[in-house]
C-alpha cells in the first residue's frame, strides 16, 4: 500500500497479478484505483470450494467471487482469471461448469491451464511415486500448456483437447458479444483486443495446447 501511495502523483497506468482476497478489501482497492491500476490478473484456479480446500488455497473464497468481480467493475479496473485443471477429485463436468460460470458473470478474460507439478514439490513427489508423471525431463517445457501427468478421468490427449475446446468456446464470437462491454472506451477496446488475440490463437492451435507460439 505504501508503494501504491507513492504511485499516485506519478499518474501512471499499470497492471499486476495478486491474490483473490485482495479484491475483497475495499480500502486496498480504493487505493489501487487512485494509484492508477488498469488491470489485475487473479489466480482463482477453480470455482469449486471443495477443490480449493484440497489445494490448500484458503485465501480464495468461491462464494465471494461475484462480490470480487463487482468490486473491480465498480472501480473501473479490468481483470483476468487463471484456472488450473487436472486435479484429483475433479470430474469431466468441470469444463462446462466453469464456462457457464464465466458467461454468467461476464468475465472479460480467462486463461485455462493444465496442472503441471514442479520438481521439488510434494505434489510432484506424490505423482511420481504413483507412476503418474509422464516425462519428468519435459515437465518444465510449456508448463500449463501440455499435459505431463496421468489425470484420473481422461487421457493426456483428451485433457489437452478439453482445454483447447474451452479456449475456443470462451473466445467464440457469441461468447465475446455476450460478455464484453461495447468497445467505446480505451479500456473496453483493450479487452476486445485481448479477446480477439486469444480467439486467433485458440483457432490456430492444432493437436496441442501450445498457444504461446502464435
Amino acid at each position: 500500500m505504501e508503494l501504491m501511495e507513492a504511485l499516485i502523483p506519478l499518474r501512471l497506468r499499470w497492471s499486476t497479478l495478486w491474490s483473490a482476497h485482495l479484491c475483497l478489501d475495499n480500502e486496498f482497492l480504493d487505493l489501487a484505483q487512485r494509484a492508477g491500476l488498469l488491470h489485475v490478473n487473479v489466480g482463482i484456479e477453480s470455482i469449486d470450494s471443495a477443490m480449493l480446500a484440497r489445494m490448500n488455497k484458503r485465501q480464495n473464497k468461491a462464494d465471494r467471487y461475484a462480490e470480487m468481480f463487482a468490486n473491480l467493475r465498480r472501480r473501473g479496473i479490468s481483470y483476468s482469471l487463471n484456472f488450473i485443471f487436472g486435479w484429483d477429485h475433479e470430474g469431466p463436468d468441470v469444463y462446462g461448469t466453469t464456462l457457464k460460470f464465466l458467461q454468467e458473470h461476464k468475465v472479460p478474460v480467462a486463461y485455462f491451464n493444465i496442472l503441471t507439478p514442479q520438481k521439488g514439490t510434494a505434489l510432484f513427489d506424490r505423482l511420481q511415486s504413483e507412476g503418474r508423471i509422464l516425462n519428468a525431463d519435459d515437465i518444465e517445457r510449456w508448463p500449463g500448456q501440455n499435459c505431463h501427468v496421468r489425470v484420473p478421468y481422461c487421457t493426456p490427449t483428451e485433457m489437452e483437447h478439453n482445454i483447447q475446446h474451452m479456449y475456443r468456446e470462451f473466445y467464440s464470437t457469441r461468447s465475446m458479444l455476450s460478455r464484453l462491454p461495447p468497445p467505446i472506451t480505451r479500456a473496453n477496446i483493450a479487452l476486445w483486443s485481448v479477446n480477439l488475440s486469444e480467439r486467433r490463437m485458440a483457432r490456430a492451435a492444432q493437436g496441442h495446447n501450445d498457444f504461446d507460439q502464435f
